[in-house]
């Protein structure tokens, strides 16, 4: 079956216009005309074909004046477009580590060195030589795993952060947000009324919002709020009605129904898999509302420098959406697509465009993807140990939810080993992980041979021998470790006590085991702020022994993610020969303490030498 996703090819010109001075030709100035004197006629001028041939110059060729005009030569090209200098740039290439001048020409690199030599070498006229004036060049951000089109729409939906973050301390006031927001004109268009980012432990009443709560705000209309962790929400009675979700239903696997005590009615809160079903079943957005929600994610992309973003869990309408977009050519940075496997398998069978290295417009379909099980600090990531106390109506010995059967997973990770593509599972719990293994190590064996550099997304709970299995199959882990500070309360008090706390999302350990890490942001955030990524990676609130060095968390940001991807000879450094990809921060985070770091700001992002997001700070060279 022929995929309806295709990525259709779609030229992207770079015109580059270079000025010439205008030539005039050199006229002899006309003689000037005198009076004619009384009682003489003046000549009768002639035709030029009557008149005699000027004396020719002695030993001169004769001239044909029908010859063509021989063209005028322009000037040469200038040898480089750009050249950044007085600034510190770190390349995070081991073989040049630290530079005093980048030369750009077109989309590439063309050297990196000191400024002298740079300057003296390929500054030419036309070069646009650009003064850091003492800030920092560093290679563009990748996102190892997002969703940039989930990013616009939490951008624009009702805020509920607790304070420092937003204005919601209790239920009251974070009634009032979505009551403020339902006036809006979003509102009117969705038909739904959506809040994002509140977190139950930080409000008064120290317990969710309920179904109640929520029809409050609105009863004929679906109302739902999505926790700061991103894998729970509550939802009013019309949205649970629109979901058909009752007394009657059961909990689907990897998920639950929260009810009332002493009742099987449910009271509005969804986990794992239940939340996801509500969400599909709510009134879909129109398809230019959707294109405003990529639009948006990518302008936040941007601003953040970053310069290649991954789409985790594509579905056959994110494909569509995302086609469209190339086509229409609205992508500015690199899109990689990794499908959802489940939903997509029939669409993708036999789909030749998936996984090569190269972008159509800025798009590309780069793998599959599935889920496993939930997040720790929520307690639905699937452990080999109970949680200390288990969710109201669990019973104690809990260890979280199995969302898919080993043998599904085998015949997942089986069909994507066969048809050579790149698979990435999120999978957070240690039982979950055991699974996971066990899937690549049968795969791998069936289907031998390639780099498939398979990723697994999450690992809060890994252990050290399981870091030891990745290293042998040749996984990397991409992690959030934001999640640790967001979730630290629920971790430390109700789900894994403070000794396992102290071990969650063990970067630390995967590097000493030879597993590559990469960061992520976490999904909970409006923002991918990396800066918020590489505090939390290098500053942790407990297990200090599991924290990264400055430049290891850089390099996840950047060199390690697009070795995932299969792009690190064009994308993660500061290399002569690959693509411009590069972003001018305010100060250097190699330099700055880890407390400062969210005080550095993005002045500048480049995609492939043209500038895409600029700020009036200086540093950044003119759009091409």
């Amino acid at each position: 079956m022929k995929s309806a996703f295709v990525v259709r090819r779609a030229s992207v010109a770079i015109l580059l216009a270079f000025a010439a001075p205008t030539l005039l030709a050199q006229m002899p100035a006309p003689a000037a005309v005198k009076p004619v004197p009384a009682g003489i006629k003046p000549a009768i001028p002639q035709p030029a074909s009557v008149l005699p041939a000027p004396a020719a110059t002695p030993g001169a060729l004769p001239v044909d004046p029908n010859a063509p005009v021989a063209p005028l030569t322009p000037p040469p090209p200038p040898l480089s477009d750009i050249i950044f200098t007085n600034g510190d740039v770190i390349t995070l290439d081991d073989k040049r580590p630290s530079a005093q001048a980048v030369a750009i020409k077109g989309s590439k690199i063309l050297a990196v060195g000191k400024t002298k030599d740079i300057l003296a070498r390929w500054k030419s006229e036309g070069t646009e030589v650009v003064d850091l004036a003492g800030k920092t060049l560093v290679p563009g951000f990748i996102d190892a795993w997002g969703q940039m089109s989930r990013l616009g729409l939490y951008s624009v939906a009702a805020q509920l952060q607790a304070p420092p973050l937003g204005p919601v301390s209790d239920t009251g006031s974070l009634l009032r947000q979505l009551r403020e927001w339902s006036k809006g004109e979003l509102a009117q268009r969705f038909g739904w009324i959506i809040g994002v980012g509140y977190d139950d432990s930080r409000l008064r009443e120290q317990r969710a919002p309920s179904r109640n709560d929520l029809d409050s705000v609105y009863r004929d209309k679906p109302v739902i709020i999505i926790h700061q962790s991103g894998r729970q929400l509550v939802a009013n009675s019309k949205a649970l009605e629109l979901a058909g979700i009752s007394r009657d239903s059961i909990d689907p696997p990897g998920g639950h129904i929260s009810r009332w005590p002493g009742s099987k009615e449910p009271d509005g809160l969804l986990e794992g898999s239940a939340a996801v079903a509500l969400i599909g079943a709510l009134p879909q957005l129109g398809k230019d509302d959707r294109q405003a929600m990529i639009q948006q994610g990518q302008s936040l992309y941007l601003k953040n420098g970053y310069t290649t973003a991954v789409e985790a869990r594509a579905t056959p309408d994110d494909f569509a959406l995302y086609t469209q977009a190339a086509d229409l050519g609205a992508l500015k940075l690199d899109v990689a697509l990794y499908a959802d496997l489940p939903t997509s398998a029939a669409a993708l069978k036999g789909h030749k465009s998936i996984g090569p290295k190269y972008y159509k417009s800025h798009l590309r379909l780069a793998g599959v993807s599935f889920t496993l099980d939930g997040s720790a600090d929520e307690r639905s990531a699937w452990l080999t140990q109970p949680y200390q106390y288990p969710p109201a109506g669990k019973r104690s010995g809990f260890t979280g939810y199995q969302t898919i059967s080993d043998e599904v997973v085998g015949d997942l990770l089986g069909s994507a080993y066969a048809n050579g593509w790149q698979v990435a599972v999120q999978a957070n719990g240690d039982a979950a992980i055991a699974q996971f293994i066990s899937g690549i190590r049968n795969a791998a064996g069936a289907h031998p041979g390639k780099d498939r550099r398979p990723l697994l997304v999450g690992a809060q709970m890994i252990r050290d021998d399981q870091l030891d299995a990745l290293k042998e199959l040749g996984v990397g882990v991409s992690l959030a470790p934001q999640r640790l500070s967001l979730g630290l309360a629920s971790l430390t008090d109700d789900a894994l006590g403070a000794e396992r706390t102290a071990r969650f999302i063990p970067a630390a350990a995967a590097l000493r085991h030879g597993v590559p890490v990469l960061l992520h942001a976490d999904n909970a955030l409006v923002e991918p702020a990396p800066f918020g990524v590489l505090a939390a990676a290098i500053q942790r609130p407990v297990g200090e022994d599991q924290q990264l060095t400055p430049l290891d968390a850089l390099k996840a940001l950047t060199l390690l993610p697009a070795r995932q991807i299969g792009e690190e000879k064009i994308k993660g450094s500061i290399t002569a020969g690959k693509l411009a990809d590069l972003t001018v921060l305010s100060a250097n985070p190699l330099k700055t303490p880890a407390d400062k770091l969210g005080d550095i700001r993005v002045i500048g992002t480049l995609k492939e030498g043209v500038t895409v997001f600029g700020s009036n700070e200086g540093g950044v060279p003119i759009t091409r």
